[in-house]
């Protein structure tokens, strides 16, 4: 009886969760299920009729650089297991990371603002709130498996396959809901909590290209098993379904959820498993200022994020030497990833800028998220705190808009030569590092002016900032998918990096590069000037 007790209240905290998160939970299912819909759409276009099956599958199934990327094909030639080998992996993969953060916010977010708490003051049981969040969240997941499979039944049959794909899909992200569920209760923040589920996200991830870009007699391949992002491709749908490796992501999903419950029973409430260390008596002379306090906040996330963009730029660096050479007897094909690469007429060009247009979207998100902090300290009211000092409010907002400009741009040139490291081992010589990275700094305008609209949002109109992220994943999507939906041109240039020149296939370009700059500096401005002016909380 005991037991049962601790769900008192379930379904009005599901209810609760529901009407708080709806419009995340909306635009993340909407998103992945229209990106899953528009490549099935453009199936015949990428790979029109007629084309050689053996000689296709060969060079994509061979090449360790596309199978890193996407994943392994099974069946390229059926629009179901083309769209499933094209973004099946990364609607699964960014699924996971919908699932994750929803719990995350729906649990350790609400209880480090003091709304869990309230809410134990009445009838609620211990464990009714995180399991409401992960009901919630599992209900998304699902939703999301029922609406790719039911798009893909009428538009790339049979309908088998096109279960196996959603279920799979859906599945992956249940795993990352038991995740979440877990991490939330490991941190006691929200932001380290958001660290750990990621960083898990990030590791499969890497597990999968690693082992996915591995030679069939290398033992590194069996490794795509361990990595749960893995499994819903490994189901094959379309190409021989395996219904039991679904049965891999529901157990795990379930294993971790219980483990969430059982460390629940373990922590204090507004206490994390790992107990926060206790800092010196005396605090060190660089937490003295606004900007010091605030790279000590930012530290964990600045090493993850380093460590996370040097290991992407070295893995995908090792695969460059493929690149060059494949699909030269698949042309259909072969233009499809020029096409992603600015239309470079040299494959190798075209992986460098492909990579390239991929990296500084990713780092854009870094910026975004190092500036949200600002709001972050303001909505918990320690902001409040610390500008009742000496510290002026200009200070404290330079203190994470600093960051959140130059970690990127450094970030960006590392990864960039590092693309280049195995070409320039093999004989390009350092030139080629230096040349990456140029191309690389050249496309960073469009991260200074992401955050430059993210800090006006937040000097202006705070409740918006959020316009930031939208701006990153729209960006996102048409980087990874939107050459190949053939959209319309002046649709794929309403990115901030659409303008810039992408080296090395363009001629620089100094125009775009100052215009962008100079935009950005003065979005910046102008959001510092309203944070000064606006009431803060």
């Amino acid at each position: 009886m005991a037991g049962a007790m601790t769900l008192e209240g379930l379904p009005l905290l599901a209810k609760l969760a529901v009407r708080r998160n709806w419009l995340f939970w909306t635009i993340w299912i909407f998103v992945l299920w229209l990106t899953t819909v528009a490549t099935v759409a453009a199936y015949e276009r990428v790979v029109p009729p007629g084309a050689n099956v053996q000689v296709t599958m060969a060079a994509l199934g061979g090449n360790p650089t596309m199978r890193a990327m996407l994943g392994p094909p099974f069946d390229l030639l059926t629009a179901g297991g083309f769209t499933m080998w094209r973004v099946g992996t990364f609607v699964a993969a960014a699924a996971a990371a919908m699932a994750a953060l929803g719990v995350i916010r729906a649990t350790r977010a609400e209880e480090e603002d003091g709304r869990i708490e309230m809410l134990r003051a009445g009838a609620i049981g211990r464990h009714a709130p995180l399991a409401a969040a992960i009901s919630v969240a599992s209900a998304a997941c699902l939703l999301l498996a029922v609406l790719i499979a039911v798009a893909l039944a009428k538009t790339a049959p049979p309908a088998f396959g096109a279960l196996v794909t959603g279920l799979g899909i859906g599945l992956v992200a249940f795993v990352f809901v038991g995740v979440g569920a877990v991490a939330a209760q490991l941190s006691e923040s929200a932001r380290a909590a958001r660290g750990v589920a990621l960083g898990a996200l990030g590791t499969a991830y890497l597990v999968r290209a690693v082992a996915d870009g591995s030679s069939e007699s290398s033992p590194l391949r069996s490794l795509n098993w361990l990595s749960p992002l893995d499994w819903a491709a490994l189901a094959r749908p379309y190409a021989g379904e395996r219904l039991w490796v679904l049965a891999l992501p529901l157990l795990l999903g379930l294993v971790l959820i219980r483990v969430a419950f059982v460390l629940e029973d373990r922590r204090d409430h507004g206490a994390g498993v790992r107990s926060s260390r206790p800092g010196p008596a005396t605090a060190a002379a660089g937490l003295s200022s606004a900007r010091g306090l605030a790279m000590r906040l930012q530290r964990g996330t600045l090493i993850g994020w380093t460590v996370g963009i040097v290991v992407f730029g070295l893995a995908l660096g090792s695969l460059s030497d493929s690149f060059g050479t494949m699909l030269q007897d698949t042309p259909d094909l072969a233009e499809m990833f020029k096409r992603m690469g600015g239309g470079a007429q040299v494959m190798r060009d075209a992986f460098y800028t492909a990579m390239i247009g991929i990296l500084v979207v990713v780092l854009a998100m870094l910026g975004v998220s190092l500036l949200g902090r600002l709001r972050r300290e303001e909505e918990v009211g320690h902001a409040e705190a610390l500008l009742a000092t000496s510290i002026s409010r200009k200070e404290f907002a330079l203190s994470y808009l600093v960051p959140a400009v130059v970690a990127p741009t450094v970030l960006c040139a590392v990864a960039g030569g590092l693309l280049a490291v195995t070409e320039a081992l093999g004989g390009g010589g350092a030139g080629v590092v230096v040349e990456m990275a140029g191309a690389a700094l050249a496309m960073t305008p469009g991260i200074w002016l992401v955050v430059g609209l993210a800090m006006m949002l937040h000097g202006w109109a705070p409740r918006w900032v959020g316009l930031g992220w939208a701006v990153v994943g729209w960006s996102l999507f048409v980087v990874w998918i939107g050459e190949i939906l053939n959209l319309p041109s002046w649709l794929l240039k309403l990115t901030p990096f659409a303008g810039l020149p992408r080296l090395p296939v363009d001629s620089m370009n100094w125009t775009p590069v100052l215009v962008e700059t100079v935009v950005a500096v003065a979005l910046m401005v102008i959001g510092v000037v309203g944070y000064r002016r606006r009431d803060i909380g």
